[in-house]
């Protein structure tokens, strides 16, 4: 089987989750063939300029507009029919690396991908089975679209939405959840962890997500948690964002253990009590695996806020207010919370999403042939 999986760089959820499915897939099945595109770049300069570098500067400058232009093509409206127009326009873009690969079945990470692919189903330019993953935690409009012939979410509540509010039966919307690499699944020796990052064993670890914060909002919540909690470690990642990293060198406790850019988050998850963290969908997703107590700081508009909002009502993150620091040491004083809170990211868990994709894309393409 050839599986063409389409994603795009408007964050980088999408391109991580297309990664890990495809690592699972090259382990478990290595008989498949892979191939993994960004398809808003095969669009040309412009469009992905326009669309990648847009939403980066809506989020980081305007995120209020952000939210509202978010809010208004969630419907029918103008602004949905002006996205979904530019999109389809753009589909005839993608037909040369379907020719070239020539898959059995194709998987598209991005609203706007499955739009065009949904546009050249529908016009007999391709007849592939296509299926739609979500990668947040609630569902939108422009991931709907005529020609998609299934759609995989990340949980359970999706299903009954896409039906209610979209009309998609139930029977094409699946709940495997969001894949993530394996290794966010597996049991470890916390102890021999926390050794090999050189985090102590006996006190309480608080996890920084920092790369995708404002410098001052995040080194704020940082100096204010610091100052407010007792027996606690902190590990903090700031990904590739150097500025930030050195203002943290600069004001770190010695209890701190700071690093950029990692390729072994799964590490500082596992030895983690609690982390501290934009809702962005993969890395929320990667948390829930960990059984991760979540704090959320600053969900904009939009994905984020739709995804805030489902994992406090899931009980297992909360958002921090004006005083994040008391909040956090009340949360580590009081562990019976951090445990719920844990235990409710098991609950939520929705297994191993990447095995379920590939069931999924077996039998569409063997019912294909």
């Amino acid at each position: 089987m050839r599986i063409l999986i389409f994603t795009a760089s408007t964050g980088g959820g999408h391109k991580r989750t297309a990664a890990a499915m495809k690592e699972y897939f090259n382990h478990t099945a290595p008989e498949h063939e892979v191939r993994i595109t960004d398809g808003i770049k095969l669009t040309g300069k412009f469009f992905d300029n326009f669309v990648c570098g847009g939403y980066s500067l809506l989020v980081k400058r305007t995120p209020s507009l952000f939210g509202a232009l978010y809010r208004s093509s969630d419907k029918k409206s103008p602004v949905n029919n002006i996205c979904n127009g530019a999109n389809k326009s753009k589909g005839k873009c993608l037909l040369p690396e379907i020719e070239e690969f020539k898959p059995d079945v194709i998987v598209s990470c991005h609203a706007f991908i499955t739009t065009m692919l949904g546009d050249l189903k529908t016009k007999g330019k391709i007849t592939v089975p296509v299926v739609s993953l979500i990668t947040d935690f609630a569902p939108h409009f422009t991931y709907i679209a005529e020609g998609i012939d299934h759609y995989v979410v990340a949980s359970e509540k999706m299903v009954a939405t896409f039906k209610t509010k979209y009309g998609i039966d139930s029977s094409r919307v699946h709940p495997f959840g969001i894949p993530v690499y394996s290794r966010f699944r597996e049991e470890v020796d916390r102890a021999e962890v926390e050794d090999k990052l050189g985090l102590s064993h006996d006190k309480k670890t608080i996890l920084f997500m920092a790369g995708s914060f404002g410098v001052k909002d995040v080194l704020d919540i940082y100096k204010d948690t610091v100052s407010k909690t007792t027996g606690c470690q902190f590990a903090v990642i700031t990904g590739n964002n150097k500025k930030l990293y050195d203002k943290f060198d600069a004001i770190k406790s010695e209890d701190t253990v700071l690093k950029m850019f990692v390729d072994n988050v799964e590490d500082y998850m596992h030895c983690a009590d609690l982390i501290i963290t934009k809702p962005g969908g993969l890395t929320v997703s990667e948390s829930i695996q960990c059984a991760l107590p979540m704090a959320i700081y600053s969900a904009y508009p939009g994905q984020e806020s739709d995804n805030a909002e489902y994992l406090v009502n899931s009980g297992a993150a909360m958002m921090l207010g004006k005083n994040p620091g008391e909040t956090i040491a009340s949360l580590i004083k009081f562990s019976g919370k951090l445990q719920s809170m844990s235990d409710n990211c098991r609950r939520i868990c929705r297994g191993n999403s990447s095995q379920q994709m590939l069931d999924l894309l077996c039998e569409l393409a063997g019912e294909n042939k």
